[in-house]
């Protein structure tokens, strides 16, 4: 394994402990490894930008390309060596942006554009396959997105249901919850089991700070209410409760772990069974401190991210249109009582934000390393520090007078 200039990557001695503390706890491990989208963590590199199924995105990896598969079973025989116990192994195969773009592959779904699904469905067979060959025993799962689009005569021709479960995805809170209608029909015949996947973070944002618990209560409820309805249709077996922390390997970082342990714990009580109501699901903080690692950083994410949004209504709302917008500046046509407002609220707002940087760094750092640490704050208190900081010295050129103020209006 290279290091890439990350944080904190695991050596596989530290792999194997997690392992083991996670047997301790009654846990069973399921590996993840993308292995058609999602794979700019090695698209990324020169040495295999050839392997590209767009040459200008690094997302995807040409599935026709024998380099490229093998590279793919290489880092599967990598990942389930570590686990010689595993039942399970996640392939991922979610959100293939590009299909049939590269030469080679356009030459093979020149015919029909089902012919596209069915150059996935190869890729993902013949991975699944590979898998079965080296662990018999092993349940391969798969994201289910590109399949509902597939007509049931391409999915018959491959019969996934011998070497793949689809785990059934869906991250909207209950009042958007909405599969397309069919599509547990076509799992039905051919899916003897599936799984469901939640989210109890990044969904709502991806540059979000913190994660609502509200709003993944609400998923939970919503997949409780929809396995409920079909399942004298659909064998579930289990729900994965999904959480990221960026949308892909070049998205900023979104909804922090340490931020997220309180909807996790909330939303496994909704999974759980009955509890008092809806309401104390959704309480912010409802872990004791004590059960929460990381407490602090939810404590500072929050109140940067109440910091931000009054950033953004002071920067972008009404009050600087109307009293201190770019002609006024250069007309010198200013309220001075306005101006002095802005410049209060700014410096208030600074000071805000100084405290969050003092008291959030260290703590990021501990917990993430440098890198991710500077990124955090690079990404999310930076920009606000240069906003206030332009605001307060346009104020201050008001106040001295470089800016001088006229007070002789145009128009009543």
């Amino acid at each position: 394994m290279n290091n890439t200039g990350g944080d904190g990557l695991y050596s596989l001695a530290e792999v194997q402990r997690i392992f083991d503390i996670c047997k301790a706890l009654g846990l069973e491990v399921i590996q993840l490894v993308q292995t058609i989208g999602h794979m700019e963590f090695v698209l990324k590199h020169p040495c295999h930008e050839h392997l590209r199924e767009y040459h200008r995105s690094p997302a995807v990896i040409c599935p026709m390309n024998p380099e490229a598969r093998q590279l793919v079973k290489e880092m599967l025989l990598q990942v389930l060596s570590v686990q010689p116990e595993a039942s399970y192994f996640h392939i991922g195969a979610d959100e293939v942006w590009h299909m049939g773009v590269c030469d080679d592959c356009k030459n093979k779904v020149c015919v029909s554009p089902q012919d596209v699904w069915r150059l996935y469905l190869e890729h993902i067979r013949d991975l699944a396959m590979f898998i079965k060959q080296q662990r018999p025993d092993v349940t391969v799962l798969m994201w289910d997105d590109m399949l509902r689009p597939m007509t049931p005569d391409v999915l018959e021709a491959f019969n996934l249901k011998q070497y793949v479960q689809p785990v059934v995805w869906n991250y909207e809170e209950k009042e958007n919850f909405a599969f397309g209608n069919g599509m547990w029909e076509m799992y039905k015949r051919f899916f003897p089991t599936v799984w469901a996947g939640s989210s109890y973070k990044g969904a709502n944002g991806s540059c979000a700070l913190v994660a609502p618990v509200k709003r993944y209560v609400s998923n939970h409820e919503a997949w409780i209410a929809e396995m409920g309805k079909v399942s004298s249709d659909i064998n579930f077996v289990g729900i994965i409760l999904t959480g990221w922390s960026r949308y892909d390997h070049f998205a900023t970082l979104c909804e922090l772990l340490p931020t997220s342990l309180n909807s996790l714990a909330n939303c496994l009580k909704s999974l759980a069974g009955p509890v008092e109501s809806f309401e104390e699901l959704c309480r912010e903080k409802s872990l004791r401190e004590e059960q929460w690692p990381g407490v602090n950083v939810h404590t500072y994410a929050t109140a940067l991210a109440s910091i931000r949004e009054r950033y953004y209504r002071l920067a972008y709302g009404d009050l600087i249109t109307t009293w201190m917008n770019d002609w006024q500046l250069e007309s010198g046509f200013l309220n001075m009582f306005q101006v002095e407002s802005i410049g209060n609220s700014s410096n208030l707002l600074s000071k805000e934000l100084k405290t969050v940087e003092t008291a959030v760094t260290s703590e990021l750092n501990t917990m993430f390393g440098h890198r991710s640490a500077t990124e955090w704050l690079r990404t999310f208190l930076t920009p606000l520090y240069e906003g206030l900081t332009q605001l307060q010295r346009t104020v201050q050129r008001v106040k001295s007078q470089e800016i001088r103020c006229n007070w002789t209006p145009s128009v009543a």
